[in-house]
């Protein structure tokens, strides 16, 4: 009889920053690295330190087998197949000072990696992302992200309006970010435990989940142009909620 051989389901997690940070928040299992045998680099030094003290199986490669693994060259020489990255409940980013990313439809993994690297850096809970049409958590959204995706708390849902609902009954105001909306996000307090709504790239927010927010803020602009980047609206929306709550660090 024939022994059935276990697969190991893993992901190709690529670039400096990702590898390392993947180390450092131990969230993921890291399998193997490999690095280009060619370079020398005090960082990947470093990283290869780290990998020795865990008992990690580090392996020599010439760059274009880095190229092949990844299927391009911006690996800044260096892979690690690691394990899937770990997701959370939404339910349990309802803290007592909550402060939630929603992404609604975000396609393009470099605004999501944007998304995610300022989210971490505002001090937001986490970010919840619908299970379909949004783009996955790749290796390509944790380069963007500069490893900011290894550390922050990620849930996908299949029903965003459900989700939605949910947090409000738990007690979190729901804002979503809408162009034409009336209120600047200025004119709002952040204070209390919220949860801000990024549309997506082409359509913004969808209507079902607009009608379900408390409120649609808009970000001031002036010049020609209709909008900002998802990623970039969202940066500065975050950061209003962190700048308000540097005076008021603990829930009123």
């Amino acid at each position: 009889m024939k022994s059935k051989t276990k697969h190991v389901k893993y992901q190709s997690l690529y670039g400096i920053h990702p590898v390392k940070e993947a180390l450092i928040a131990q969230k993921r299992i890291v399998h193997q690295i490999f690095i280009n045998e060619n370079s020398r680099n005090a960082r990947l030094d470093e990283i290869v330190s780290m990998a020795s003290e865990r008992n990690i199986k580090v392996t020599n490669v010439a760059p274009s087998d880095l190229s092949k693994i990844v299927k391009h060259e911006d690996h800044q020489h260096i892979v690690a197949h690691v394990s899937e990255l770990p997701l959370i409940d939404y339910h349990d980013m309802v803290t007592s000072h909550a402060f939630i990313i929603i992404c609604d439809q975000i396609m393009d993994p470099h605004n999501m990696g944007a998304i995610i690297r300022t989210a971490l850096a505002s001090g937001a809970t986490g970010i919840i992302t619908p299970k379909d049409h949004c783009t996955p958590l790749s290796a390509t959204v944790s380069k963007i992200s500069s490893g900011a995706m290894e550390h922050l708390n990620i849930a996908r849902v299949t029903n965003l309006v459900r989700c939605i609902k949910a947090l409000k009954t738990a007690g979190i105001w729901v804002f979503g970010l809408e162009g034409h909306a009336q209120i600047s996000v200025y004119d709002i307090s952040f204070i209390d435990r919220v949860a801000l709504v990024i549309g997506g790239e082409h359509k913004g927010i969808r209507r079902l989940v607009r009608e379900n927010c408390d409120q649609t803020v808009h970000i001031p602009q002036i010049g020609p142009l209709d909008s900002l980047n998802a990623s970039v609206a969202a940066g500065i929306a975050m950061y209003e909620v962190f700048r308000q709550r540097q005076n008021f660090p603990e829930p009123l």
